[in-house]
């Protein structure tokens, strides 16, 4: 930051020594001087940092842009210099200014235009059909949960699915953390990504992409995301507040689980494996397949073995649905089972 205020500076200093020594009037060319070569500067530092992010096809849009805004002040200097023949020494303030106001403009305008027609594989997949399908950017945390492949085998998921560089970085050093937890995690999300690129029915595209710019994954999730217009898939809660407050698109897993279970209304009645005593005195607590939590009252004694239970009511909460229920009259129990 220091040393980008000091080549502002620098170049406003510039322009006021250069404009100075001009004409007459001395101190009004040093600050139209000042004043060009100090945007100038601004310009050169926002470009550099555009640049690290910039896609094949924006570098070429800007890079036209940029060289028609040349041709274009070109022309305009070649034309002051026919208005001003009685005064050759503002030639040079008309063409520095329209130098970089055409030049500025053409590259911002080439970028823009540059991003309505890419080139590179993020837009043009294997799959022509996948070309008018929304990207999908897979974040580290919908990797290593691993159900995204399940998903993707069954074909409900379309369009190609981007994979960053930066993503894979990550999974890489959680692979070799000294963690042994967390080593664990690292590893089943390189062993889920390789199962991905598996898939017939899958387009997954390792990405090249970097946005030095941040240092933290999530913006960097964002910022790719508004590049390619791409809907981000993941797990976390925190990158999903984000990602949704400036307005990409989220397709969270675990959202998607909740939405795929099953219906159970109350009424209904449930086989059930006890495993432990609830929080409440006398209460059993069970688990369906889909890992949804069965409240039963007054069930502590058959603990350890399958019961059949009646549904009284279901709770649908942040961390997922709770089911409250009862054994049912008659039959308080099916069969002892002892794990």
């Amino acid at each position: 930051m220091v040393v980008r205020t000091l080549f502002i500076i620098g170049s406003i200093l510039l322009g006021f020594t250069l404009g100075s020594s001009y004409g007459p009037e001395t101190f009004t060319y040093g600050l139209l001087g000042g004043l060009l070569l100090g945007l100038l500067g601004i310009s050169v530092l926002r470009f550099e940092r555009m640049m690290f992010s910039l896609q094949f096809h924006e570098a070429l849009g800007g890079f036209t842009g940029f060289s028609i805004g040349i041709c274009l002040s070109g022309i305009t200097s070649f034309l002051s210099q026919q208005i001003f023949l009685q005064r050759p020494e503002v030639v040079p303030f008309v063409t520095a200014s329209t130098m970089v106001g055409f030049c500025s403009l053409g590259l911002m305008l080439g970028i823009r235009m540059g991003r309505r027609f890419s080139f590179d594989p993020v837009s043009y997949g294997t799959d022509s059909s996948s070309q008018t399908q929304q990207p999908k950017i897979l974040d580290t945390s919908s990797i290593i949960d691993g159900r995204i492949a399940d998903l993707s085998r069954t074909g409900f998921l379309e369009g190609p699915l981007l994979i960053p560089q930066f993503v894979l970085h990550e999974l890489q050093r959680i692979s070799d953390s000294s963690d042994s937890h967390r080593r664990i995690r690292g590893k089943r999300g390189l062993d889920i990504l390789h199962e991905l690129t598996n898939i017939e029915t899958s387009n997954v595209q390792i990405v090249d992409v970097d946005f030095p710019q941040f240092s933290d994954v999530d913006n960097k999730l964002v910022a790719m995301a508004k590049l390619h217009n791409a809907k981000i898939v993941t797990t976390d809660m925190n990158l999903n507040k984000v990602a949704s407050v400036q307005g990409i698109s989220i397709l969270n897993t675990h959202e998607l689980s909740n939405a795929m279970r099953p219906a159970v209304l109350p009424g209904e009645s449930l086989k059930v494996f006890l495993l432990r005593e609830g929080k409440e005195v006398g209460q059993g607590v069970a688990h369906l397949d889909d890992g949804t939590m069965v409240i039963v009252d007054h069930a502590k004694r058959w603990i350890g073995k399958h019961v059949e239970v009646v549904v009284t009511s279901v709770i649908q909460t942040n961390a997922g649905r709770m089911i409250f229920s009862s054994l049912r009259e008659g039959t308080p129990r099916l069969q002892a089972s002892y794990g």
